[in-house]
């Protein structure tokens, strides 16, 4: 049998075996249960950062342990030049041939979540929806640590969600070895003790879960048909005095919202549809990011329409007041 990567002198990989490695984990699967048991806003987002990187370096680790066992690029390159000048490999050298990551897609993976998450797609750790919920997440987690644009009632729900899937993510690792003891003070914790902790009592209902997510989603369907409302008023408004919508930014973003009330039933039904999703958690989680992708581009005209709204009132009020 060939040498594997660990064995090669080309191996890119410096694998470390501590004896703290999983007892990191443990310590910010406690903090995660803290947080999330805060029930605020602020300690949410703290949950869901922690929760996000739990489940990076535990598919980091996962990709390195199945990296661990193909061969060395050496002697791939060396098959290949022998199978490109006729020679033959037999059934499963060539599919290890074909099968192998190189450097340059282990940099990839190394680099961008997505290339990590479609790699485990490939083979077999991920489904192609919990990839794409987990790519999702991924991009919420930026939302609230880096933009600070996440919506606050979002995030427990969000929390909620990611400790399943991170739970599932734990339970299907298989690390090639871990320290069983160690020879200082220092706490040893295995990879089996992790499972299942992120979810101690926690409702794993997916009928419960549905639900959330098919409230926030109405929520913001109904924010948005009431911003029609108001600006189809203020347009007929225009219209009843024989004026021309101006062409300018207010009259643009009044007939830019005005324009969403084509799908505003179809959006109502995608969001109460949510609440009969409850085969699996990526069942409840792609229709909602799907129709999330859909209403996001549309909220921040609704906002800045509330924002003109509390302006022209505030000066109407100034006028009675003679300010």
């Amino acid at each position: 049998m060939p040498p594997t990567q660990p064995f090669a002198h080309d191996w890119d990989r410096v694998a470390v075996l501590q004896s703290e490695q999983w007892n990191w984990l443990a310590v910010e699967i406690a903090e995660i249960q803290r947080c999330a048991a805060a029930g605020d806003q602020a300690h949410d987002r703290l949950a869901l950062i922690l929760l996000d990187h739990l489940a990076e370096v535990v598919m980091g680790r996962e990709v390195n342990t199945r990296l661990a066992l193909q061969v060395a690029d050496s002697v791939v390159e060396e098959m290949r030049e022998f199978r490109a000048s006729g020679g033959e490999l037999d059934g499963e050298l060539s599919r290890r041939v074909d099968e192998h990551v190189g450097p340059d897609r282990r940099r990839k993976m190394d680099k961008h979540l997505h290339e990590t998450t479609k790699y485990l797609v490939q083979v077999g750790y991920l489904s192609f929806q919990e990839r794409e919920v987990l790519d999702r997440l991924h991009e919420y987690r930026n939302g609230a640590y880096h933009q600070d644009e996440l919506e606050p009632d979002l995030i427990a729900d969000l929390v909620l969600a990611y400790r399943f899937l991170a739970n599932e993510l734990l339970a299907r690792h298989r690390p090639l070895a871990w320290a069983m003891r160690a020879s200082g003070t220092a706490t040893v914790v295995t990879p089996q003790q992790l499972v299942g902790r992120l979810v101690e009592g926690m409702d794993l209902d997916l009928k419960a879960m549905g639900r959330r997510f098919c409230d926030h989603a109405t929520r913001r369907v109904q924010a948005i048909s009431a911003a029609v409302s108001t600006a189809q008023g203020l347009l007929r408004g225009f219209e009843g005095a024989h004026v021309p919508v101006p062409d300018d930014a207010v009259g643009r973003l009044l007939s830019e919202i005005s324009a969403a009330s084509r799908h505003l039933q179809s959006w109502s039904r995608q969001a109460e549809g949510l609440r009969s999703k409850t085969s699996s958690l990526a069942a409840v989680m792609v229709p909602f990011i799907n129709l999330d992708r859909i209403l996001r581009p549309v909220e921040p005209s609704v906002r800045r329409l509330d924002m003109l709204e509390d302006w022209w009132e505030q000066a109407r009020i100034d006028e009675i007041r003679g300010r």
